[in-house]
């Protein structure tokens, strides 16, 4: 099983080496960064097709290309507009990159529920393919997932880049998973065994996404992580009691949120006795 906070730091560590670098590198080359994890050869290659997606330009060199502006002119013309540029320090400039990538991924189809009954069977059965499949379809609930992460500080499309890695690492651990979910090889899958897989995903999902935001707003001491839990399991159990009709079970909320099961229930207990 891959260790991800390695997998994460690994990833990172070679999109800067790519930025740095005067050449593109070849996926030999990135493929020695993670040749001691157990990836199979379609990880390898989402890895790869990941890493060579255009990124978005540094701002200084965007200026050092424009033409016909003085450094003078430059000055002024910073002078006039110093209120308007404070007002709208903490905007990320749109990433044309970005918003390419949207439209993209709009024209991907959506599956029928057989279509997805069968991809997610092929994935527990542990066949490979089903992963890279699997992956192109939950692009755009990444999107929408990510869009409730958002903050003046986090932005959209690195909370994407966060899911798409997490949602890999999640498939990854899927995979081959038949038996733990009492799946039949020879029967298609039940609802319930469906719906658990998917939710499975997206915990991974989220996972992935807060502890970003964790990081990058420094929300890592005691207090606030706390909070950030017990918001999360309120989400849950909200989420999780309309689409089953009842108040959900700890393992249910674990496998949602990807919190420990007794972490859960000191919060839930907590919880309680604030009410009291």
């Amino acid at each position: 099983m891959v260790d991800k906070i390695t997998f994460m730091e690994t990833l990172h560590s070679v999109q800067d080496i790519m930025k740095a670098s005067p050449s593109p590198m070849t996926k030999e080359e990135i493929q020695v960064y993670f040749k001691d994890m157990d990836l199979s050869n379609e990880q390898q290659e989402m890895i790869y097709q990941f890493l060579q997606l255009p990124q978005e330009e540094p701002i200084g060199n965007v200026e050092e290309q424009e033409s016909g502006e003085t450094v003078d002119a430059k000055k002024q013309s910073g002078a006039r507009s110093s209120s308007r540029t404070k007002a709208k320090s903490a905007e990320k400039p749109q990433n044309p990159h970005f918003q390419m990538y949207l439209k993209e991924i709009s024209a991907i189809p959506t599956l029928t529920g057989e279509q997805q009954n069968q991809l997610y069977h092929r994935l527990l059965a542990g066949e490979g393919a089903a992963t890279e499949e699997i992956s192109h379809q939950w692009l755009k609930k990444v999107i929408k997932i990510a869009g409730e992460y958002v903050t003046p500080r986090v932005y959209l499309e690195d909370l994407v880049q966060e899911g798409n890695v997490s949602l890999l690492l999640g498939l990854g651990q899927l995979s081959g998973n038949a038996a733990e979910y009492g799946v039949d090889e020879a029967k298609p899958l039940e609802t319930a065994q469906l719906k658990r897989v998917e939710k499975c995903l997206e915990g991974f999902i989220r996972e992935g996404m807060e502890q970003y935001r964790q990081g990058l707003e420094g929300e890592a001491d005691s207090e606030n992580t706390i909070l950030a839990k017990v918001s999360l399991l309120h989400e849950a159990r909200k989420a999780l009691a309309e689409e089953n009709g009842t108040d959900p079970t700890v393992e249910e909320l674990c496998e949602y949120t990807r919190i420990p099961p007794q972490e859960i229930a000191d919060i839930l207990d907590l919880h309680e006795k604030a009410r009291q």
